[in-house]
C-alpha cells in the first residue's frame, strides 16, 4: 500500500471513531444512573385587564402551543356569547366579532352549520336565537355568580294572558312548520329563516322589555297581536315575531282567532335559572370536577385543533385554544388531554366548542395563535370578554 493511501485509510477510521463517539455522548447521559430531563414547558403570562389573565404555554419536545384566558368575573368584566351579525345568515373571523365589539378578547364559538348559523341551540342577551332540541350547552348566570353544563330540552311558549290560553312552539328559527307544529320566526332569523309562504300567521309586536319570570327558570317578554291572516305570501315581522302553522289544521284556527290588541306572553326556558347567554358545542368534557369526555378512536377525538370553554370553583371562566395540525408548530391536543388540561387549570366545567382550523384566540388587539388553515376562518358565533357591562343587556 502507497503512504498516501495509508494516510487517507487512517483518517477515515479516525473521523468514524469520533463520530461514533459524539453519537454516543449526544446519546448518553453523563450519569448512567441518572434519566434524560424532558424540555419543560415555557409558560409567560400577562395581565390583560384586572381580573384578566393570558397565560402562553409552549412544549417544544411534542411540540404543542396551548393559549389561556382566565378572567375573575367579580372584576369590572363580562362574558358574552355572540353570533357574528345582527342576523342570519352571518358569519366573519373572530378578530372581527371581537374588534366590532370592542372586546378586550374573543375565542370562536360554537360549531357552524355551511358558516351561516351555528350547529346548536344559542341565546345572546335574553333573546333565543335558534331552537335546535336537546344538545350540550354551557350557559353563565345573568348576574355571572355561577355557570351550568348539560343537555337541557328547552321550551318555548307563547301564553294569551286574557285567557290563560297556552301555546307551545315546536321550532324558533328552525325551518318551517310541518302538521301539528307552530313554528316561531325573530327579527335575528334574518333572511335565513323568512316566515314560510302558504301558512297561517300572526305577527306579534313587542310591549315590554325581556325579563326573568318569577321562577328565574324562564325568560319572558310582552308582546300585542298585530294581526292574523292565511296567505301565500310571507307575513313581515316589521321588529316582531311571527308565528306560523300549516292551513287547514287546529293550529290554524286557534291563530287565526287572535285578535289585534291582544296580550301574549313569549317564553323560553332551557332549565336554568337567569340564564341570557347560552352556547352550544359537544362533547362536554369536565362535570363536577371529573373527566367525562369518552374516548373514541375516530380523527375527531384524536389530536386537533381545539377550543374550550370552563368554570372554575372560585367563579373564572376559562378560555383555552390549542393550535394544531402543524407538526413543526403544534400537533394540537385529543378530547382527553384536553379535558385533562382544564381539570388542571381548576375547572369544574368545560366543554368543547368548535376546532380544527375554526380555532382562534383574539386578545388585546391581536391574533395570539396560529389557526391551521394559515388565516383564520369565518364563524357563526364567538365568545367575548368585554370591559365592564354588556351594553346588550342594559
Amino acid at each position: 500500500m502507497k503512504p498516501t493511501t495509508r494516510r487517507s485509510a487512517f483518517l477515515a477510521a479516525a473521523l468514524a471513531s469520533l463520530v461514533a463517539l459524539a453519537a454516543t455522548a449526544l446519546a448518553e447521559p453523563r450519569d448512567q444512573n441518572e434519566e434524560p430531563r424532558p424540555l419543560r414547558p415555557i409558560v409567560k403570562t400577562r395581565k390583560i385587564a384586572p381580573g384578566l389573565l393570558f397565560t402562553r404555554i409552549i412544549e417544544k419536545r411534542l411540540p404543542r402551543r396551548t393559549f389561556i384566558l382566565k378572567a375573575d368575573l367579580s372584576r369590572p368584566l363580562t362574558v358574552d356569547m355572540t353570533l357574528a351579525g345582527p342576523a342570519m345568515p352571518s358569519s366573519r373571523t373572530t378578530s372581527d366579532i371581537a374588534e366590532s365589539h370592542d372586546a378586550l378578547a374573543a375565542t370562536n364559538g360554537d360549531f357552524s352549520v355551511s358558516s351561516v348559523r351555528p350547529v346548536h341551540l344559542f341565546a345572546q342577551d335574553g333573546d333565543l336565537l335558534q331552537s335546535a332540541g336537546a344538545s350540550p350547552m354551557f350557559a353563565l348566570r345573568q348576574d355571572e355568580t355561577g355557570a351550568f353544563i348539560g343537555t337541557p330540552d328547552p321550551e318555548i311558549t307563547v301564553t294569551d294572558l286574557d285567557s290563560g290560553q297556552i301555546f307551545v312552539l315546536d321550532r324558533w328559527n328552525r325551518g318551517a312548520p310541518v302538521t301539528g307544529e307552530i313554528a316561531g320566526f325573530s327579527p335575528v332569523g334574518g333572511t335565513l329563516e323568512l316566515p314560510p309562504s302558504f301558512s297561517c300567521s300572526v305577527r306579534l309586536l313587542p310591549d315590554g322589555p325581556r325579563s326573568f319570570d318569577n321562577t328565574g327558570k324562564s325568560v319572558i317578554r310582552d308582546f300585542r297581536v298585530d294581526t292574523a291572516a292565511c296567505s301565500s305570501e310571507s307575513m313581515l315581522r316589521q321588529g316582531g315575531v311571527v308565528l306560523s302553522t300549516p292551513p287547514a289544521t287546529d293550529e290554524a284556527t286557534q291563530i287565526l282567532a287572535m285578535t289585534p290588541g291582544t296580550r301574549m306572553r313569549l317564553r323560553w326556558s332551557i332549565g336554568w335559572e337567569n340564564v341570557y347567554d347560552a352556547i352550544g358545542g359537544m362533547p362536554i368534557l369536565v362535570q363536577d370536577g371529573r373527566v367525562v369526555a369518552e374516548t373514541c378512536s375516530s380523527a375527531f377525538c384524536r389530536r386537533n385543533p381545539r377550543t374550550a370553554i370552563g368554570w372554575t370553583a372560585s367563579g373564572r371562566v376559562l378560555l383555552v385554544v390549542i393550535d394544531g395540525r402543524q407538526p413543526r408548530w403544534s400537533v394540537g391536543s385529543a378530547l382527553g388531554e384536553l379535558a385533562r388540561l382544564m381539570v388542571d387549570l381548576g375547572a369544574v366545567y368545560a366543554l368543547n366548542l368548535d376546532g380544527g382550523g375554526s380555532s382562534a384566540m383574539w386578545v388585546d388587539g391581536e391574533l395570539v395563535n396560529r389557526p391551521s388553515d394559515g388565516r383564520q376562518r369565518n364563524v357563526t358565533t364567538s365568545v367575548l370578554i368585554l370591559p365592564g357591562p354588556d351594553p346588550g343587556e342594559a
